[in-house]
């Protein structure tokens, strides 16, 4: 018998420009979008769309969101994105592009903006969120529970942004749900927390996971960053660290990491990608028309991968946490 596996899709839903900016900015990507929301669901995949405030506050990609949501089978969630997010009270530096490292005070503020631009989607706030650059941090946890957010999905298990800007290190972290209270560092898992952390699936193309990860610390560590073991570790497949994203990862990856989290008791698999994709040329990943085709039949060959080694429960990133770390009952 195939083991249950629920299945997540989601998107930082922003706009075209790849570097930050604070001007110039464009949302050419969002005129996809409808096609990759039915592409997505005839796939069967229920996606979350975690939306910036660029696009949130901008009226015509404000009617695409409302045709998305009113089409059904998905969510619409907050992306945060410092640099562009009103107060801009900050100056604009590499650092201060990561959430996390902004004063908890103005962490809240931005994060008022956004779910107030966002509640012109569907007529009431969002509750689920990803911090752009995926730069969550001890206060933004706190500041997400203080502003009505209950599900976090930032963190990216096995992985370091530190090198950049500051941002999170997520080494350590777990690979399923989990709660968190703002109390402490947003990889400790806090029982009684009230946010819902569903992480990124991120890790390796063998197991165990916690010799490997030892290994590729171990690796990229300053003592040896210099010589290039770990590029000949990924190479011959000795240390393959995978980030479930089909734009950085081929689908034979995507499909071993998956039958890794299988092994290693994770309840679902967690592929993201970004908006700027659906567009050739504004992302990295995606520079021709035929690259953006490859694209989309990855996706379906990924699920299609999926679904002959699990059974499949496609969900939204909130109703993966509802039904693998239900919120606590109030107290009676």
């Amino acid at each position: 018998m195939l083991p249950q596996l629920q299945l997540l899709v989601s998107i930082d839903t922003e706009e075209d420009n790849w570097r930050p900016v604070r001007e110039g900015i464009t949302l050419e990507n969002l005129r996809e979008l409808p096609r990759l929301h039915r592409f997505l669901r005839e796939l069967d995949l229920r996606p979350t769309y975690f939306v910036d405030h660029p696009v949130a506050s901008t009226p015509w990609t404000l009617e695409v969101l409302r045709g998305i949501a009113a089409e059904g089978g998905g969510e619409i969630g907050a992306h945060l994105h410092p640099w562009n997010t009103p107060p801009l009270r900050e100056a604009f530096t590499e650092a201060n592009t990561m959430l996390r490292n902004l004063p908890s005070d103005l962490q809240r503020a931005k994060l008022e903006t956004l779910r107030g631009s966002l509640s012109a989607v569907t007529g009431r706030p969002p509750t689920s969120f990803r911090a752009g650059r995926f730069g969550l941090g001890r206060e933004t946890v706190a500041a997400l529970l203080e502003t009505g957010f209950d599900v976090d999905s930032s963190v990216t298990p096995f992985v370091s942004w530190a090198a950049h800007g500051g941002g999170s290190d997520f080494d350590g972290a777990p690979i399923d749900c989990y709660r968190l209270d703002g109390r402490d560092d947003p990889r400790i898992p806090a029982p009684a927390g009230r946010l819902r952390e569903v992480p990124l699936s991120c890790g390796f193309t063998k197991r165990p996971f916690a010799r490997l990860a030892s290994l590729h610390r171990r690796l990229t560590s300053d003592a040896l960053r210099r010589l290039p073991l770990a590029s000949l570790a990924t190479r011959t497949g000795l240390v393959r660290r995978v980030i479930g994203s089909p734009e950085t990862n081929p689908v034979h990856d995507l499909l071993a990491l998956a039958r890794c989290l299988i092994g290693e008791g994770a309840r679902f698999v967690h592929v993201f990608w970004h908006s700027p994709s659906l567009v050739p040329g504004l992302s990295p990943f995606v520079r021709s028309d035929s690259d953006r085709e490859r694209f989309y039949r990855s996706v379906a060959q990924l699920v299609e991968g999926l679904a002959r080694i699990a059974t499949l429960q496609p969900a939204t990133v909130s109703e993966c946490a509802d039904a693998l770390c239900p919120a606590p009952r109030p107290a009676t």
